[in-house]
C-alpha cells in the first residue's frame, strides 16, 4: 500500500509499476498516477509552445501584439496555477486512497490507465 501512495508523487510512477509486478494493487494505482503524471506533462509542453507562440513570436506584432501576450500571460498563469493544483488534489487524494487501501478510480483518467498494458 505504502508503494502504491508513494507512485502518486511526482515522477515516481514507475516504483508501483516495476518494483512489484505481481501486486495488482500497486499496478492500478501506478497506471494511474502514469496517466495523470503524462497528462500534466503534456499541457505543461504545450503551454510553453502557446507561450513562445503568442508571446513571443505575435505579441512582437505593432497593434495586436498587445493581444497576443494578454492570451499568453492567460494561458500560461491562471490556466497553469488551476491545473497544477487540480493535479495536486488528485496526487493527494489518490495517496490517501491508496493508503486507505481503496481501489478508487480517478474519474477519466481511471479509463484511460485501464487500457495500459503493464
Amino acid at each position: 500500500m505504502v508503494l502504491a501512495a508513494v507512485g502518486y508523487l511526482p515522477m515516481l510512477f514507475f516504483l508501483p509499476l516495476f518494483l512489484v509486478r505481481a501486486d495488482p494493487f500497486a499496478k492500478f494505482h501506478g497506471k494511474q498516477s502514469l496517466v495523470i503524471q503524462v497528462a500534466l506533462f503534456v499541457f505543461w509542453i504545450a503551454v510553453w509552445i502557446s507561450d513562445f507562440l503568442l508571446g513571443r513570436v505575435l505579441g512582437g506584432m505593432l497593434i495586436l501584439g498587445f493581444i497576443f501576450k494578454v492570451f499568453a500571460w492567460l494561458i500560461h498563469y491562471p490556466a497553469g496555477l488551476v491545473v497544477s493544483l487540480g493535479y495536486v488534489v488528485i496526487a493527494i487524494l489518490g495517496i490517501v486512497q491508496s493508503l486507505a487501501g481503496q481501489y478508487w478510480r480517478i474519474p477519466v483518467v481511471g479509463a484511460y490507465a485501464d487500457r495500459l498494458a503493464f
